[in-house]
């Protein structure tokens, strides 16, 4: 969707993240990226259909999704036994950060296989522009360090920000969550001192339960009420399919994402907003 920029034109990236989970997923993906509506993806290298982020390479920005909570890793398992389970997968979320917690996790064991997962994107002649986290647990210190050291050994220059686009002050209720949103805002500043272009905000459609038509107002919502500065929407497309056990919990509402993202009420939304489409490789 080609819109005449202006200075004051707010800019928007809008990524779809788990390219290469499942076919489905990448269907979708390639759906929107067609339509003009994602600038960005990021691929995930130790699931099936990574390999197809060739086709995108020219079409929209491409990062990496590192993985340390889904399936199997790309490493030799031998080299990384404190991220995997007895079957050779890696632990789930939750237990990856019990585990982290009793300091069982190897933090050179981290290292060595998200610098196989970048390889991959390498090896197909893919720079990565940017850099995320499946389940996002880059927002744990722990990772985040590993992260930052891993993405600027490999030249990677945009880091994801967990600054969400409004704040909920309810949050301030609560004791844990206002310390976890002080720490997000403290570790965004901490990344652009490190020399990492980051969205200045995020959100996303991600609701259990979707619906068609809660989707469009949060879209709605969302292109309404746009902060100052660079906005990065995290989507989450996908078809249903036979591989669809890798999604989670996560499996209906990714046809309702595509199907309101696709809609003419959207196409709508975003030409009245204005925006400017933008990829991470465009934040400077």
């Amino acid at each position: 969707m080609n819109r005449k920029s202006t200075r004051s034109s707010p800019r928007v990236i809008i990524n779809a993240d788990d390219f290469g989970i499942t076919d489905g997923v990448n269907k979708a993906i390639f759906r929107l990226a067609g339509a003009g509506i994602i600038t960005s993806t990021s691929v995930m290298c130790n699931m099936p259909y990574y390999t197809d982020i060739t086709e995108l390479r020219d079409t929209v920005g491409v990062g990496i999704h590192l993985n340390l909570t889904l399936a199997k890793p790309v490493a030799e398992p031998a080299k990384i036994p404190t991220l995997i389970n007895k079957n050779g997968n890696f632990h789930p979320l939750p237990e990856l950060i019990r585990r982290m917690n009793l300091r069982s996790v190897s933090k050179q064991e981290v290292a060595f296989e998200l610098r196989a997962q970048i390889s991959r994107l390498l090896d197909m002649g893919i720079q990565p522009d940017h850099i995320n986290s499946h389940e996002s647990f880059l927002k744990y210190p722990f990772f985040k360090n590993i992260g930052v050291e891993i993405a600027q050994e490999f030249g990677i220059k945009s880091f994801r920000s967990f600054l969400q686009r409004k704040f909920d002050f309810s949050r301030l209720l609560s004791p844990r969550k206002t310390l976890i949103s002080l720490y997000l805002f403290v570790q965004k500043k901490g990344l652009r001192r490190s020399g990492f272009n980051l969205a200045d905000r995020y959100d996303s459609l991600i609701s259990f339960g979707l619906d068609h038509d809660t989707a469009l107002r949060k879209l709605q919502q969302i292109f309404k009420d746009l902060p100052q500065g660079i906005l990065e929407i995290v989507v989450h497309p996908g078809y249903v399919d036979e591989n669809s056990s890798f999604l989670g919990e996560y499996v209906f509402e990714r046809e309702i994402e595509l199907n309101a993202l696709m809609s003419d009420s959207f196409k709508s939304i975003l030409n009245a907003s204005g925006v400017i489409l933008i990829s991470f490789s465009s934040i400077h």
